[in-house]
């Protein structure tokens, strides 16, 4: 189940769809259709997803899996899902779905889609009771990440993968120190992928050492929803608020400091910013967390950059800890 990493610049990623022209199926972001080969704008094999992330549901779903049963498929189609980690989410999922699983191809464009998103084989969609519900395991065979895309980016894009970014800085050593020093982003995210698909070849099913992946997502998650802002930013809010309830002041100088290296809106990282948010809301998305088992939930937590290790809590007892701090009082 591993995926090969395949760094291309764009002149050349481009070639290599040029050479599958003729099989080429594809579930593609719309935003990034302008920045596409002429032939693949025009084609009558790709399915094209507007708004991803709001889109990322089960409707969406069924449309895609229509359009290409309409087209008449075999198991020897390949999909092509290009876009952010929203649309490399649906397209997995439609390839895992589609005749019992057919290959796929992963080509990120986003900063987000390329440290983390595309990368591992978790394909899902989104429902109302929360984030990523309803999916399955199905491994791109390749991910091709083309850097060129990122100059391509919005300011939102950017803060959404350097949320991420934030949270490598903590399970590596190496990391922390590259976004430490302000090193270019191209060689934090090669590093970034590097490293998600060293844990993921070691362990697919989240046996092990990949829940350390899910560092920020229990509180991130729930934030992403209630708020509705972008997934990496939701993230570093989760390790941040993680930090602050539990009271890890050392670890919470450390964000600090990625983030002020990272230059993320600091603002946009705190409640205060967000006059409308519901801990209720709040409070029910966190009870849909999928690593919640009965009445415990289990926390990454960090010792030190480089090293985590996981807590079980009494659900009740975490929200308990939530309530008790100050920023979520409303």
């Amino acid at each position: 189940m591993k995926s090969n990493l395949t760094y291309l610049k764009k002149p050349d990623l481009f070639n290599e769809l040029n050479q599958n022209q003729s099989t080429f199926l594809a579930v593609i972001d719309e935003e990034v259709k302008c920045h596409l080969p002429d032939w693949v704008k025009s084609s009558d094999k790709v399915f094209w997803i507007k708004n991803p992330e709001a889109n990322k549901n089960l409707k969406t779903f069924e449309q895609a899996v229509e359009f290409f049963l309409n087209l008449g498929i075999s198991r020897e189609a390949k999909i092509y899902a290009i876009g952010g980690g929203a649309t490399t989410d649906l397209g997995g999922f439609v390839a895992s779905a589609l005749l019992r699983g057919i290959p796929w191809i992963s080509i990120p464009t986003t900063l987000l889609g390329i440290v983390d998103g595309s990368i591992g084989g978790k394909v899902a969609v989104n429902m109302p009771q929360g984030k990523n519900l309803v999916g399955a395991f199905h491994a791109p065979d390749t991910v091709y990440i083309c850097l060129d895309f990122l100059s391509t980016l919005p300011e939102v894009e950017w803060a959404s993968g350097k949320g991420e970014v934030l949270k490598y800085g903590f399970l590596s050593k190496k990391i922390f120190e590259r976004i430490i020093k302000k090193d270019s982003m191209d060689y934090i995210a090669q590093d970034c992928a590097e490293f998600k698909k060293q844990v993921v070849d070691q362990d697919f099913k989240e046996k092990g050492n990949r829940i350390y992946l899910n560092l920020g997502h229990t509180l991130g998650h729930a934030f992403e929803s209630t708020l509705k802002i972008p997934h990496g930013l939701a993230v570093a809010m989760g390790i941040k608020y993680l930090l602050k309830v539990l009271s890890l002041n050392e670890r919470s100088v450390e964000w600090e400091k990625l983030a002020q290296a990272l230059e993320l809106p600091l603002e946009k990282t705190e409640l205060s910013h967000y006059p409308d948010f519901s801990v209720d809301k709040f409070k029910n998305y966190l009870l849909q967390d999928k690593k919640k088992v009965q009445d415990v939930i289990r926390l990454v937590l960090i010792k030190e950059a480089g090293s985590c290790f996981v807590k079980e809590m009494n659900m009740q007892d975490f929200i308990n800890h939530i309530e008790a701090h100050e920023d979520f009082k409303r």
